[in-house]
């Protein structure tokens, strides 16, 4: 998709009603309960997530990075750059604009806020994760935190509208387990687990403002 094409849609993808759980349970693994979106434990934390866009050679490309391989519940996984809130951010869109600038050295006056889309809850780690879809205008030069992330991954947005097939891949998870889940693929990454079900609702989002 040209940059251009969705810097003159914004006002649409802003006016369109997120597609919300109903998308977001279609990459879910088949295992995992549908939570409310209200639902939290007593410990639940919070974490804002950015799904950036930006400008490429003319087409627009969606960031996303591979976490390092560390003792926890998400690692070695395909996640959109974002972390846990914390006492001194003003709201969660903040918390996803200092994440950003920390894990892949966007600053944030480079950044502009589309829309926030559903938020999701995490099981395995007990947090509630508030993705926020935003754009830069910039050709962007990426710094890595490299305790945190192994790799920056360009995905054109093209690919993802173009998915029209859920792939079920067989994965190994931090239990040790090999289990089935829905998934996108891309390279030779596979984004599987709450990455792909936010994805999911963006694709769905963008197919309905574009009519793709």
């Amino acid at each position: 998709m040209k940059f251009d094409e969705l810097v003159k849609s914004i006002s649409k993808i802003e006016k369109n009603m997120l597609p919300g759980p109903q998308a977001q349970m279609q990459l879910s693994p088949k295992n995992r309960a549908q939570f409310s979106e209200s639902y939290r434990t007593s410990k639940t934390r919070k974490a804002g997530v950015m799904a950036l866009l930006f400008p490429k050679d003319g087409e627009t490309y969606l960031a996303l990075i591979l976490r390092t391989t560390y003792d926890g519940a998400h690692s070695g996984q395909i996640a959109l750059p974002g972390g846990k809130y914390e006492l001194s951010d003003q709201s969660l869109w903040e918390t996803a604009l200092r994440e950003v600038e920390e894990e892949i050295g966007v600053t944030q006056n480079k950044i502009s806020l589309i829309k926030p889309l559903t938020s999701i809850y995490i099981p395995p780690s007990d947090f509630r994760v508030y993705p926020f879809l935003a754009k830069t205008n910039e050709s962007l030069i990426f710094k890595l935190q490299e305790e945190e992330v192994a790799e920056l991954i360009e995905m054109p947005l093209s690919y993802l509208i173009g998915q029209k097939e859920i792939n079920e891949v067989t994965i190994e998870v931090v239990t040790n387990k090999l289990v089935k889940v829905p998934a996108f693929k891309f390279d030779k990454h596979i984004i599987w687990g709450a990455t792909a079900m936010i994805l999911n609702e963006l694709k769905q989002l963008l197919i309905d403002s574009f009519d793709v």
